[in-house]
Formats: structure tokens, C-alpha cells, sequence
């Protein structure tokens, strides 16, 4: 196997760690038979090692147990590499500390192990797609934990690094939550965070996007706030009485079709607080009906 960027015949090299042998062969295999040049290692130091020597990578499928060492030697490893490669993980604890600064460290796709084969070759033809994107990576994706419980995630307003945690968050709700609930909690979250990035920071890459959230054990909230001027949400027209004029008017003003957002995430969640200035959106969604309901 070559060692350069291009792996064998102009492919691209994907490291392959996994601890035990045997499902190192078998993720090795899969990787190799979605179209890569799988790199296999046994470990996160092994995979520095190879850097070292000069093999490129800019792309990983890492398995729970080559993560054993923790934050610390995926850090080093990391920084064995010329740039910060993307991450595809496989059957990490989605609520641990380890699966935080991965996020925070270039993780792109969080995957069951050993991960489904149709799963794998998307995550892997999507990741290959932004190896060389300059927003592709993940040195700008912030975690943090500013009160017990809370997790915060602030980016630049960037949809690449939004879609980051969108699709961590996709994995943690399906995971922890109900299909429904997950599902509802998803397209909210989606729908708020593209208006914020969009319409408050008007895709200005020097604003930030944060998105903080916390599973309580009856509900699920999520707080998202950009730094935009604001809006009044009671000033925003329900579509569904006029949408022809509706969407003339947005067509007349040069905006994209649309005006349902916050009508379509009012019926999504059971909260929809907005703060005075209209900057930062709280979403409650229940696990169970609310009393009274």
C-alpha cells in the first residue's frame, strides 16, 4: 500500500483504527470495498506513527476501543497530522466527555459499531467530499459546559460546521430519545439554527452560531442564539392564511420561498421561547405530555 495522499491508484487513504484484530480486518475490509485505501492501525499511536512515516490522512473511521487512551492521545494524534483530519467514530458513548472533544477535534459522523455497510459508505462519501474544504474540519467547533448539565456548542456561522453537531445531535436523540420526540427535536433544531445562521448573522463567517442544550429526565431544551439584530416573533404573519400572498410579497422583497419556520416550529415543540431582543430561541419538547395537556 502507498503512503502518499492519494492511497493505491489515486484513492483516498482512510485510516482504519481498531483495537481488536479481527473487527479491524472487518471495518478494514468494508472501507476498502466502499472504494478507499484503508490504512488499517491497532492504535491511535500506531496511526501517528504512520504519519510520521508519511502516509496522508485527512480522513479516519475510529472505533470505541483505539480510543482507550482518552482526549490526551487522540489530541497527539491529531496533531501528528499535517491538518486536522475529519472523524467518523463508531459505537462511542454519545454522552461522554470522549464524544465531546471529539466533536471538538474534527469528529463528523457518529456511527453504531460495528456500523451499518450502507451507513459507513455514506458517512465516508460525504466526508471525502469536504477533506479539502477549508471549513470541512473541526478546529472551529467549540464545546463547553457552562452550567451542570448544559452542553455548549459555539461555531462560526457556517453550515458544514452546523451540520456537525446536527449530525451528532441526530445520533445522541436517536439513541436517548423516542423516534418521534427525536425526530420533532430535530427538525426544530434545524429549522431555528438556519434562520440564525441565514437571517441574524447573514452567513457572516466572524459571527457565531451557539447552540446549547440539555436532556432533562422529562424533557429535552435546546437554547440557540446568533448574533444578529433580532426580530419580533408576533410580528412574523401565519402562512397558512394568504400563502399565495405570502409568497408574493417574500418573492417582491427577493427572499426565498418560504415563511413557515416559525409557524412549523411551533407545532414541533411544546415551548417556543423567544428572548426580548428575538436573538435566541429556547426549545422545550416534552418526553411525555405535560400535565394539562
Amino acid at each position: 500500500m502507498t503512503s502518499d495522499a492519494s492511497g493505491i491508484s489515486g484513492q483516498l487513504n482512510v485510516f482504519v483504527l481498531v483495537k481488536s484484530s479481527a473487527e479491524r480486518e472487518a471495518l478494514r475490509a468494508r472501507v476498502a470495498g466502499a472504494g478507499y485505501a484503508a490504512v488499517p492501525a491497532g492504535s491511535l499511536a500506531a496511526a501517528a506513527a504512520l504519519v510520521r512515516e508519511g502516509a496522508d490522512c485527512r480522513l479516519a473511521v475510529i472505533a470505541a476501543d483505539a480510543l482507550a487512551g482518552g482526549g490526551e492521545r487522540l489530541g497527539a494524534f491529531i496533531v501528528s497530522c499535517p491538518r486536522p483530519p475529519q472523524l467518523i467514530l463508531c459505537g462511542i458513548d454519545l454522552g461522554s466527555e470522549l464524544a465531546l472533544y471529539c466533536l471538538s477535534h474534527g469528529a463528523v459522523e457518529f456511527l453504531a459499531s460495528p456500523p451499518d455497510p450502507e451507513e459507513l459508505a455514506r458517512a465516508l462519501r460525504e466526508a471525502a467530499e469536504r477533506v479539502d474544504s477549508p471549513t470541512g474540519g473541526g478546529a472551529s467547533l467549540a464545546v463547553d459546559r457552562p452550567v451542570d448539565g448544559w452542553i455548549e456548542l459555539t461555531s462560526p456561522s457556517e453550515l458544514e460546521q452546523f451540520r456537525r453537531f446536527q449530525r451528532f445531535s441526530e445520533a445522541l436523540f436517536r439513541r436517548r430519545l423516542s423516534p418521534g420526540v427525536g425526530e420533532d427535536l430535530q427538525l426544530a433544531l434545524e429549522e431555528v439554527s438556519r434562520n440564525a445562521i441565514e437571517w441574524g448573522n447573514r452567513f457572516n463567517p466572524d459571527k457565531s452560531l451557539r447552540v446549547s442544550y440539555c436532556l432533562f429526565s422529562d424533557r429535552v431544551v435546546i437554547k440557540i442564539e446568533d448574533e444578529g439584530e433580532g426580530f419580533v416573533p408576533e410580528e412574523v404573519p401565519d402562512p397558512t392564511i394568504h400563502p399565495t400572498r405570502l409568497i408574493r410579497e417574500r418573492r417582491e422583497a427577493g427572499k426565498r420561498p418560504g415563511g413557515y419556520g416559525v409557524f412549523l416550529i411551533r407545532k414541533l415543540v411544546d415551548r417556543l421561547d423567544y428572548s426580548e431582543k428575538g436573538n435566541s430561541v429556547l426549545l422545550t419538547k416534552y418526553l411525555d405530555p405535560p400535565e394539562g395537556d
